[in-house]
C-alpha cells in the first residue's frame, strides 16, 4: 500500500537532500520464524530435512520514522531474517502486511538474510519431494503472519527515541578463494599444496554497530553488520541461526532479555566464517575455550560491539538527519560466452543422464539449465538484472542495501569513495529477480564456484553500475 505519510514527504527530504534535523522515533520487535515440524533446509544444492532445533531461526524488526515540527516526514522498516536468501518473498510480504500499516508506504520496507543454510527453505521449486517435512508452500504463510505480528508490533510501538553509531573490528570472514600458480581460483581449495600462491581478494573484518535508545536512553535494539555469511555449520540436518543466536543470547544477557538485535551480512561473497590458514591453532584455542566455532565467532563480535558501545555512549543524538531512497533500475547481465555456453551445456548433459533421488542432481541439473536459458534469451536481447536498492541517512552513518551475495571488491570501492561518515554496505536484500553472487573481475578470471556464469547471472559490468548508482545516492543524501 502506497501510504501518503512517508509518500508526501519524500520528495521535500529528497530535495533538503536530508540534511536537516529530526526528532527520530523508534520501535522493535522480534518474530520465532521455526515451525515445530521438520522443514527442509535451504543452502545447498542436496535437499536437508531439519531433524532437530538447534537453535531458532528468528526475524528482527525495526522500524524509525522522524518527525520535523511534531509531524511525519520521512520512515523505513528494517527486517533481518534467518534465512540463507530471500528470492522473490518481499513483495508478497510487502502485499500481506498493507492493510495492517495504514498510511505507511511499504516500498520503505526491506527484509534482508544474514545467509544461514540451516534456515527454512522458501522456494516450493528448490526440490522434488519434501516427504512428509513442512512444504515451502505451507511454511510462507505461516511466515508471513509471524512477520506481520512483528512489523506491525515494533511500528505500532515506536515512540521518541535516540541513536549512537561506531565501527567495531573482529575477526570472524576470511576469504573462500584459494589461488593457484597457475591463475585459477577455487572456492575453498587446498592451500597445503606446493602451487598454493594465496587467497585472492580482500578480508574485511569490521563489525558496524548502531545503537537504538528510548527516551530515558536505554537500550531498546541493535543493528550489526559483518561482512561474513552466518554458515559457520551450513551441512547440518538441525534448524540454526548459526553465529547469531550466540550473539543474541550473550548481548540480551548483558543488556536485557527484550533486547531486539538485528544481524546483517556485509558484502561477502567470497567470506567464510571458517579459517582458511592457521586452521590447527585456531581449532586449538577453541578447544582451550570449551567453544564451538560459532560459539567463539559469537564471543568476537559481542565483544566488538561492547567495545565500542563503551565509547559510542559517550555520543547519543535524538535529533539528527534521517531519510531514505528507495531505487529500481536494471544492471547489465553476465552475457555468456559460447565457450561458457559449451560447458553449461555439458554439465546439465552430465547431470540429466543420472538418477534425479541422488543428492544434489536435481540442483545442479537446475543450476545449468538456468544458464542454458539465459543463453538462449541472449540471442533475443542483452542481459539485464533488476535490482531494489535502499540508502538510508541516519545521522553521519549511510546505510545501502543490495540484493547480490556481494564480492568484497565493490564494497572497497564504495567504503573509499562514500562522504558519509560511516557507511554500512547490506547484502541479500530486496530481491526483485536478481540474486546469488556478484563476482570481482579478478575473480572471473580465476574462475570457479561463485565466479563461474553458473553462478552468477550479474557480473563485473553490472557490479561497477550498482558501485556508481550506490555512490551517486549517498552523494545526493550527503549534499554539504
Amino acid at each position: 500500500m502506497k501510504g501518503s505519510r512517508c509518500l508526501t514527504a519524500m520528495i521535500g527530504v529528497f530535495m533538503a537532500a536530508g540534511v536537516s534535523g529530526a526528532e527520530l522515533w523508534i520501535g522493535a520487535a522480534e518474530a520465532d520464524i521455526t515451525p515445530d515440524r521438520p522443514i527442509s533446509l535451504s543452502g545447498q544444492f542436496h535437499q536437508r530435512i531439519s531433524t532437530r532445533i538447534e537453535s531458532r531461526c528468528t526475524a528482527s524488526v525495526l522500524a524509525l520514522e522522524s518527525r520535523e515540527n511534531g509531524k511525519p516526514s520521512e520512515c523505513a522498516i528494517l527486517v533481518s531474517m534467518d534465512v540463507v536468501s530471500l528470492r522473490d518473498i518481499q513483495e508478497g510480504f510487502r502485499r500481506h502486511v498493507a492493510a495492517r500499516l495504514p498510511g505507511f508506504d511499504t516500498s520503505k520496507l526491506f527484509l534482508a538474510a544474514t545467509h544461514t543454510h540451516t534456515g527454512p527453505t522458501l522456494a516450493q521449486e528448490n526440490f522434488p519431494d519434501y516427504g512428509t517435512a513442512m512444504q515451502p508452500k505451507e511454511y510462507l504463510p505461516f511466515l508471513f503472519d509471524r512477520l506481520a505480528e512483528a512489523v506491525v508490533k515494533a511500528w505500532e510501538s515506536r515512540k521518541p527515541g535516540a541513536v549512537a553509531w561506531g565501527l567495531g573490528h573482529a575477526v570472524v570472514g576470511a576469504n573462500r578463494r584459494v589461488t593457484y600458480a597457475d591463475g585459477t581460483s577455487v572456492m575453498y581449495g587446498k592451500t597445503d599444496r606446493p602451487d598454493f600462491r594465496g587467497l585472492e581478494g580482500w578480508e574485511d573484518h569490521t563489525v558496524d554497530v548502531l545503537c537504538f535508545l528510548d527516551a530515558r536512553r536505554t537500550l531498546i535494539a541493535v543493528s550489526l553488520t559483518v561482512p561474513c555469511p552466518a554458515q559457520t555449520v551450513e551441512s547440518l540436518c538441525q534448524v540454526s541461526a548459526d553465529y547469531w543466536h550466540h550473539v543474541r543470547e550473550e548481548l540480551r544477557a548483558k543488556h536485557g532479555a527484550g533486547l531486539v538485535v538485528l544481524g546483517f551480512c556485509g558484502p561477502a561473497g567470497d567470506q567464510v566464517p571458517r579459517p582458511m590458514l592457521r586452521n590447527a591453532a585456531e581449532a586449538r584455542m577453541e578447544r582451550l575455550r570449551n567453544l564451538s566455532r560459532k560459539q567463539e565467532l559469537g564471543r568476537r563480535i559481542v565483544a566488538a560491539f561492547e567495545d565500542t558501545w563503551e565509547v559510542i555512549r559517550n555520543d547519543i543524538r535524538s535529533d539528527l538527519p534521517f531519510s531514505h531512497r528507495v531505487e529500481r533500475f536494471e544492471v547489465p547481465g553476465r552475457k555468456l560466452t559460447e565457450r561458457e555456453y559449451a560447458e553449461a551445456k555439458k554439465g546439465y548433459e552430465e547431470y540429466a543422464k543420472r538418477d534425479e533421488k541422488e543428492p544434489s542432481v536435481y540442483g545442479r541439473k537446475r543450476w545449468y539449465k538456468r544458464t542454458l536459458d539465459r543463453y538462449e534469451a541472449q540471442q533475443k536481447a542483452d542481459p539485464a538484472g533488476s535490482i531494489e536498492l535502499h540508502v538510508l541517512r541516519v545521522g553521519d552513518v549511510a546505510i545501502a542495501t543490495n540484493p547480490f551475495e556481494l564480492f568484497a571488491d565493490y564494497a572497497m570501492q564504495i567504503q573509499g569513495r562514500s562522504p558519509a561518515g560511516q557507511t554500512v554496505l547490506i547484502q541479500l536484500a530486496s530481491p526483485v529477480g536478481t540474486g546469488s553472487y556478484l563476482p570481482s573481475q579478478r575473480a572471473v578470471k580465476g574462475g570457479g564456484y561463485s565466479a563461474v556464469p553458473q553462478s552468477s547471472p550479474v557480473g563485473p559490468e553490472g557490479g561497477q553500475a550498482l558501485v556508481e548508482r550506490t555512490l551517486s545516492v549517498i552523494g545526493q543524501l550527503f549534499v554539504k
